[in-house]
Parts: structure tokens; C-alpha cells; sequence
């Protein structure tokens, strides 16, 4: 049964779902206007949020307390990040850039640990964005249908960045919006700069659009084994009834497989093998067999997209590892780590840190104002016990989701996909730096709070009852 919604919530819920749909816009959120835009609405939904319950005086469901530790872990980055920016650290923590900075000004400053209080302080706001998005999608999605609905909304959202995509590219004019391509021509992105950025926000969706479609399948499976004969038929009806979502994920697939996104499209693959196998060994009602068999309309179609589009990835898979520059970019940022792994150098200051570190080992001409590893860049940038806590409070979300499974014959998918885009993101940011990209870390915290509305709902019934 589905529940009740106050219409605060629901106001909110749209206005969450225009935010998700407006956020890969503009080059994908990554400019620092619509940085500051994201960040904006984003906690104007949650202020939204908050004055809608104070107004309806709907008492919030009590705090999980499996959700106490994640969010202490996540608060650690953020408090930590305004003692970097501040001015009343002790001396001895400042970075040395601030000395040699008076004495060749030969005028007194003020030291800080960061080396650039404003990168800190917009990293800071990007981060509170993200939480802010996390929250409001976990708040207004914890009936079953909603988060459905908010999955489904995501995917057709992604199915139509996509179709953008592919219409740039099939029609040769190498744009962005309004704007001539500068990099990546050959490429689906979309209207992302980087093809490897897309690859990830493409993966998302069809993660949420895959999951969708196990769900309907394995609702329409029967209890009892099937028998062979009834399974074409099955395979027939899904089709036919499942059509539109079967075009979402051809455009996604495609998209994805037409970016060449090499570690992209590796870790989309990784991800879906989760998700399917999670769904399938998971799911007792008519075998393995008989779902593998009900869900062959969906592996089809993936196959073929894998197939048809595969002519850039193949293309790229001749060409030179980046591993050239990357692995030397790697161990300087280790060794910059080094210099001061407990308080780090600043959050968002990679840039100029690795200016300083940089040699002749790597040979990019490129200004490599990310790592190309987000765990390095966070520890560099945050020290490693606060990256670590940032790290760990994602990963216990996660554990929850994969935990909470057992316990539920429905909504699962929703624990399944958060798991899945866990996978996925974790896996593309050993070797680059979407989760950076604002409108992908957003669409991961919004994919993030729907499955944690679920794994974390409070219910008075058993657990079994609670799904559903």
C-alpha cells in the first residue's frame, strides 16, 4: 500500500527531480556559476524541506541509528575543511607558502593550512550540495513508490541526455549546446565536456533503468519453477510490455558505449554484473534459470547495443595506456601526501599543490588539475584521516544497502542499485575524476539517498512487512 505524502514533501520531491534534470546541463554543472547554482538549490530544497514539516507539523521519522555513524564519519570533511580555511590554527600548521609568501610581499600574513582558502571554501559548498541532495532525496523517498518513481524519473532524464548525444554525434557538428567541441571529437558526450565524465553519468542511468526492469520481471515471475516451455512466452510478453523501457536502455547503452570511454565503460560492465547478479542469485521464485531466461529481452538488447557501438572503445583499446603520465602523476601525489598526511594541503587545492611537485616524468602537456584518482586528490587535499572518514561513510551506506537485502522480498532493487552505482563510481575513481564533476556527484548522492530511504526506513512491523 502506498503511503501518504504531505504536499510539502511533494513540492519537494518535483523540485529535487527539476534539479537532477537541470544539473548536467550546463557542461555537466562544472563551471563556477552553475557550481554556485547547484550548490544553491540544492539547499534551498532542504531549507524547502525543513519549513514544509515546521509549517504541516509532520514530525520527521526518528534518525536511524544505523545512520549515525555515516553521517558523524561525513561530518568530518566538512568540519575539518573550515579548520583548514581558518586563520586561528596554530602556526605550526600552516603550509609553508604562507611564510614564503610574506616574506617576498615583506608584509605580515595571516597563515592558514590551506593554500587556497578560496578553492577550500567552494569545494566546501560543492560538498554541502551534495549532502544537502542526499538528504532531501532520503527524506521524500522512503514509500516504496515514490522511490520507484524517482529511479524511473532519473533514468528517462538520462535516456534523454543521451538521445541529445547521440543526435550531435550521428549529425557530425561536434558541439556542446551553443558551443564548438574543444576535445573528445569523435565522442558521445553529451552535454558533458569529457567523454569519460559522461561514460559515468550514462552508467548511472542505466544502472536505475536495468534495475527497473529486473524489478518488473521479477514481479511477473511465478512462485513455482517455471516450466520450458511457458519461458518464450514470458520473454515475449515482458518485451512487449516493457518496450519503452527497453528503448531507455538502448539509448543509455548506446550512448555509453559511443563515449570510448575505456575505464567508463569498464566500470559501467562491473557494475551491471553486480546488479544482475545480485538480482538473480538473490531471487529464489522461479530458479535462475527461468529469471535469466525471463530477462533475455534485456540482455538482448544490451548485447546488440554492446556490439553495434562498440567501434570506439575497440578503437581506443589500440591505443596508448594512460598509465604513462598517470602512474607518474600517482607517485608525485604520494609523495606530496607525505609532505603532510594528517592535515593536508587545503580541500579542493590539488591544482596548485602538484604545480609545485610536478617533473619531467610526466610528460602531458595537460595542467592536470585533478589527480585522476579521487582517493589520492582527497587525501592530498583533506589529509588522510579526514578523506578516509569521507570514504568510509560512503562505503558504510553501501554495506547497509547490501546488508538490508536479505531481510526484503520487495523494494530490494532500490538497495541493489545504490550498491551497484557504489560499484561503479568507486571502480572509475581509481583512475579518474568524474565523482568531481558536480552534476555526476549529484546524480550519485540523489541515486544514494533513495536507496538509503530504503535501507534505512523505520517501520514497526517485521521485516518482511516493512517492504512494502
Amino acid at each position: 500500500m502506498r503511503k501518504p505524502t504531505s504536499a510539502a514533501d511533494d513540492i519537494v520531491f518535483w523540485g529535487l527531480m527539476l534539479l537532477t534534470a537541470w544539473a548536467p546541463l550546463p557542461l555537466g554543472s562544472n563551471r563556477p556559476w552553475s557550481m554556485a547554482f547547484l550548490a544553491l538549490l540544492s539547499g534551498l530544497l532542504l531549507l524547502g524541506l525543513a519549513i514544509g514539516h515546521l509549517v504541516t507539523r509532520k514530525d520527521s521519522p526518528p534518525l536511524h541509528r544505523g545512520l549515525r555513524l555515516p553521517l558523524a564519519l561525513a561530518a568530518v570533511p566538512l568540519v575539518w575543511a573550515l579548520v583548514q580555511w581558518s586563520t586561528w590554527t596554530p602556526e605550526s600548521w600552516h603550509h609553508p607558502i604562507w611564510r614564503q609568501a610574506a616574506a617576498a610581499l615583506g608584509t605580515p600574513l595571516e597563515g592558514r593550512i590551506t593554500v587556497n582558502p578560496d578553492a577550500t571554501l567552494s569545494t566546501l559548498m560543492n560538498l554541502l550540495g551534495y549532502l544537502a541532495i542526499f538528504w532531501t532525496a532520503m527524506a521524500t523517498t522512503r514509500d516504496p513508490a515514490r522511490a520507484r518513481l524517482a529511479l524511473r524519473l532519473f533514468a528517462l532524464i538520462g535516456a534523454g541526455y543521451a538521445l541529445y548525444g547521440l543526435a550531435i554525434f550521428f549529425s557530425g557538428t561536434e558541439t556542446i549546446l551553443f558551443f564548438d567541441k574543444w576535445d573528445y571529437f569523435g565522442s558521445v558526450t553529451s552535454t558533458f565536456v569529457n567523454r569519460n565524465s559522461y561514460a559515468t553519468y550514462a552508467g548511472l542511468g542505466l544502472l536505475c533503468a536495468v534495475g527497473l526492469i529486473i524489478e518488473d520481471i521479477r514481479q511477473r515471475l511465478p512462485r513455482q519453477p517455471l516450466h520450458m516451455r511457458r519461458l518464450p512466452a514470458l520473454a515475449l510478453d515482458i518485451a512487449s510490455r516493457k518496450f519503452l523501457s527497453l528503448v531507455v536502455i538502448l539509448l543509455l547503452a548506446c550512448a555509453l558505449m559511443l563515449t570510448g570511454s575505456r575505464a567508463g565503460i569498464g566500470s559501467t560492465l562491473i557494475a551491471l554484473v553486480v546488479l544482475l547478479g545480485i538480482s538473480l542469485l538473490r531471487d529464489r521464485r522461479s530458479g535462475l534459470a527461468g529469471g535469466l531466461t525471463a530477462a533475455a529481452p534485456l540482455v538482448l538488447v544490451l548485447l546488440a547495443t554492446f556490439w553495434l557501438a562498440s567501434g570506439p572503445i575497440l578503437d581506443r583499446l589500440d591505443e596508448n595506456s594512460p598509465a604513462a603520465d598517470r602512474l607518474p602523476a600517482y607517485r608525485l601525489t604520494l609523495h606530496a601526501i607525505q609532505e603532510t598526511p594528517l592535515l593536508g594541503t587545503g580541500y579542493g587545492t590539488f591544482q596548485e599543490v602538484f604545480a609545485a611537485h610536478r617533473d619531467l616524468t610526466v610528460a602531458s602537456p595537460s595542467s592536470w588539475k585533478k589527480a585522476h584518482n579521487t582517493y589520492l586528490e582527497n587525501m592530498l587535499e583533506l589529509g588522510v584521516p579526514a578523506a578516509m572518514a569521507l570514504n568510509l561513510a560512503i562505503a558504510l551506506i553501501a554495506w547497509r544497502a547490501l546488508r538490508a537485502m536479505s531481510s526484503r522480498r520487495r523494494s530490494r532493487i532500490y538497495l541493489t542499485v545504490g550498491v551497484s552505482a557504489t560499484v561503479l563510481v568507486g571502480l572509475h575513481s581509481l583512475v579518474d575524476f568524474s565523482l568531481q564533476i558536480p552534476a555526476i556527484a549529484a546524480a550519485y548522492a540523489f541515486i544514494m539517498g533513495v536507496t538509503a530511504a530504503q535501507a534505512f526506513r523505520q517501520t514497526s512491523q517485521g521485516p518482511e512487512e516493512s517492504d512494502g
